[in-house]
């Protein structure tokens, strides 16, 4: 590209400056603001693995020998964040034999062995979808060895998280010897569970809230307060799975920072709201994952233009093994929901509460529950941002969520989730403007990751 046709001024930044990358004349997208968030025709300046200088094409210098990305007609925005994923799951049908068991088919520990196996090209399909930072919110011990492993690999997002669910249930079906899932009675068992998690360092501690018929709501709360209590006094913070509206003003009353699902028994009230902005939660809706397991135990489930182009394609293709088991091999119900097409969609409950909270000023933030039957690693973001929309909120806001909200998810809000001087170089060039439509955000370009630029196509095809 010739640069003295964009009229721009090239300047050395020291003979030992990092390599840097210019990303030129793109419009920079800006979620945190609330009024002026796009600046066209900017260039962007990266040196090593942060965002140097980020202003007018026309003022903004280019360092001498940086490499050049020509942005101009193009968007670029942070990179997307999930605040929700499980890397012990696949997405796949045999991710969650508690629920729908296949194991005669691929046994359990098969599966997660796989999952293991497959853990690069897992990370490339969240970099290939244009998502840069995930909150893995519970799973075995192994967690923590994948956290460390995306940190030692370059096509990998950054990854906090959770060890495993402090449980009021126990999922069986789901122990290897490194059980994801954990029952607890009492106070004195929800303490000894997190002493145990905290010296692996977790970003979180993670609470699943189920309530059952019959079950004294009052004693299990203490049990979530205690294991909020010693989470907070070993300095991490604290995420609770709660659906139901008493269950999650429970979880808020017992010190959540973290809802890590939508409230869809019932529409959220004032009581809710108090808490809510009292705790300054996070409320993370995760509105298609259970329309995934209704679309893929029914035989309905079809890739969307995003999963066809950003999905591992083993996931894609163990996603149409239904059709080859026979009927006789199904477990209870899915011969049924087959039948009959059965598949739940969405409870409008719990979009018309997530418009409320996020009308309410409670930061909402995306997430997919990705690694549940039907729910991919990578491209689910961009169903799940579908559905924000059409819960009313705006692109602006479902870009927030993504990004600056996600940001606070991943406690990493001063560094991450901006395109601004300081930050790190997480960001995704766009070929279609994210705030006219959504969908948009799946026009990925390029993604850069800690500076390092990523082709999507490529890190695909790399995959196959």
């Amino acid at each position: 590209m010739g640069l003295l046709l964009l009229g721009l001024a090239v300047v050395a930044f020291g003979d030992d400056a990092s390599p840097a990358l210019a990303i030129l004349g793109a419009t920079v997208v800006h979620p945190e603001r609330t009024s002026d968030a796009l600046s066209p025709d900017t260039n962007v300046i990266i040196v090593g693995n942060h965002i140097q200088s980020e202003g007018p094409a026309a003022s903004t210098p280019i360092p001498a020998g940086a490499q050049i990305i020509d942005a101009r007609g193009k968007w670029v925005i942070p990179g997307l964040i999930d605040g929700h994923v499980h890397f012990f799951q696949s997405g796949n049908l045999y991710a969650r034999p508690d629920i729908a068991d296949f194991t005669a088919m691929v046994p359990f520990a098969q599966e997660v062995a796989g999952d293991k196996v497959r853990l690069p090209a897992t990370f490339k399909t969240w970099l290939a979808s244009g998502v840069t930072s995930v909150v893995d919110i519970g799973g075995p011990l192994w967690n923590f060895e994948m956290r460390a492993i995306a940190r030692s690999t370059r096509a990998a997002p950054r990854v906090a998280v959770a060890g495993p669910l402090v449980s009021m249930v126990a999922r069986h079906q789901l122990d290897l010897d490194d059980p994801p899932i954990v029952k607890v009675t009492t106070p004195e068992e929800a303490r000894a569970l997190v002493a145990r998690e905290l010296p692996y360092r977790p970003d979180y501690i993670k609470v699943w809230f189920i309530h059952e018929a019959g079950d004294d709501l009052a004693q299990q709360e203490a049990i979530v307060k205690a294991a909020g209590d010693a989470a907070h006094a070993g300095g991490v913070r604290f995420a609770v799975h709660a659906t139901e509206l008493a269950v999650a003003k429970a979880a808020l009353r017992a010190g959540a920072d973290y809802l890590v699902h939508s409230v869809m028994d019932e529409p959220i009230d004032d009581e809710f709201i108090a808490l809510a902005r009292r705790a300054d939660v996070l409320y993370c809706p995760t509105l298609f994952v259970l329309n995934g397991y209704a679309l893929a135990l029914s035989n309905r489930w079809h890739a969307i233009p995003a999963e066809e182009r950003f999905a591992d394609p083993q996931v894609l293709s163990a996603m149409s093994d239904l059709e080859r088991i026979p009927r006789a091999s199904l477990p209870p119900g899915v011969a049924h929901a087959m039948e009959h097409g059965a598949a739940s969609g969405v409870p409008q409950v719990a979009l018309n509460n997530l418009r409320r909270a996020a009308a309410a000023g409670i930061r909402v933030v995306m997430g997919t529950d990705a690694g549940n039957i039907g729910t991919l690693h990578g491209p689910s973001v961009f169903r799940e941002m579908e559905l924000m929309a059409r819960a009313g909120l705006t692109p602006l806001q479902i870009l927030r969520a993504a990004t600056t909200n996600g940001a606070a998810a991943m406690n990493m809000r001063e560094r991450i989730g901006a395109i601004a001087p300081g930050a790190l170089a997480d960001l995704v060039i766009l070929d279609a403007d994210p705030l006219e439509r959504t969908e948009n955000l799946s026009s990925i370009h390029q993604v850069v990751k800690d500076g390092e630029v990523f082709d999507p196509d490529e890190l695909m095809r790399s995959l196959r």
